[in-house]
């Protein structure tokens, strides 16, 4: 195989996600030393001390400016939301490297292998991401039905696509596509893909919502341009159902062969992003349910105290 060249990991946020941030960070570093990863962080409401504190520890932070012009009635105050408009444009602001990884902040990294995949993926000349779909998601898709056989689709990319304004042809193309899971992705510095991700950005963000503007950009460059893309498997950006190993003290996919998980990905675990106090229940390798914390830092020393607080039987919880 040929070199992979260089990279660099890139995460953001504001002032709140600085813990989580840092959280990414101590996770990388346990994995390899400084000098031999990279990391950008895209400064959307951080205080001047996160700012001083993350430079001073060889992090490369990057103030943009917001890269689509927004309304402010519109933006409402929400600075964060500057990082998910910005990771479209992340070869502007951390020129120099070959290949540029996102990863969200709300994520850390359990098993480098995730990162070396991301890498791979982009070597070849595709975006290299994980898609919302397959043995762990409970449902491929949502559905309201109306009566009879009829029924009306529900899918993210048609909801966001009809509420951006997209064409018929196109909202229907992208109906029963999975989501593209914005959260990890990899991508050459030179690829055609930065170009049509911006071009698709700003034409959903016209009537669309910001949040989800990054995903349904992608999913335009895709599924409609039709730009290469290699989807990784779901343990490098993963989002539950939860299981963990005791005996190895790591969180592993819920079904067989229960790999280690490369990327932790806490999507949709508010209060557990706000407190690391906060606790869920996580199945054990026999079904039992123990409460445990599925940020970083819990993950850093073997916790022998960890006891079940129920059986179960099996299945999602």
């Amino acid at each position: 195989m040929a070199p992979l060249g260089s990279f660099i990991i890139v995460t953001g946020g504001d002032s709140r996600y600085c813990p989580l941030i840092l959280e990414l960070v101590a996770s990388l570093r346990a994995l390899k030393p400084a000098a031999e990863c990279p990391i950008g962080v895209i400064d959307a409401g951080l205080t001047d001390d996160q700012r001083a504190a993350m430079t001073a520890d060889g992090l490369s932070v990057v103030t943009p400016p917001w890269p689509v012009e927004i309304p402010a009635h519109r933006l409402r105050n929400r600075i964060h939301l500057k990082a998910n408009l910005a990771k479209l444009h992340l070869p502007n602001y951390f020129p120099g490297y070959e290949t540029i990884i996102w990863i969200d902040a709300d994520a850390w990294v359990q098993d480098w292998a995730a990162v070396e995949l991301l890498r791979r993926g982009a070597a070849l000349n595709r975006f290299a991401i994980v898609a919302q779909f397959g043995r762990f998601s409970e449902t491929e898709l949502r559905l309201d039905w109306l009566f009879g056989r009829f029924a009306r689709v529900r899918s993210i990319l048609f909801k966001n696509a009809t509420r951006a304004g997209l064409t018929t042809a196109e909202s229907r193309t992208l109906a029963t596509r999975p989501t593209l899971n914005a959260g990890a992705y990899a991508l050459k510095a030179d690829a055609p893909h930065w170009a049509a991700f911006q071009r698709w950005q700003k034409k959903v963000l016209v009537k669309g919502r910001l949040f989800t503007s990054d995903q349904l950009a992608m999913a335009g460059a895709i599924y409609l341009d039709g730009l290469p893309v290699e989807l990784l498997p779901e343990w490098c950006n993963y989002i539950g159902p939860w299981r963990f190993d005791p005996a190895r003290n790591e969180l592993v996919e819920y079904y067989l062969p229960n790999r280690r998980l490369g990327i932790v990905h806490m999507a949709g675990e508010d209060a557990m992003r706000a407190d690391l106090s906060v606790r869920r229940p996580v199945l054990d390798m026999e079904d039992r349910v123990h409460q445990l914390s599925l940020r970083q830092p819990a993950w850093t020393e073997p916790d022998p105290a960890r006891e079940p607080d129920l059986v179960t039987v099996g299945g999602l919880r």
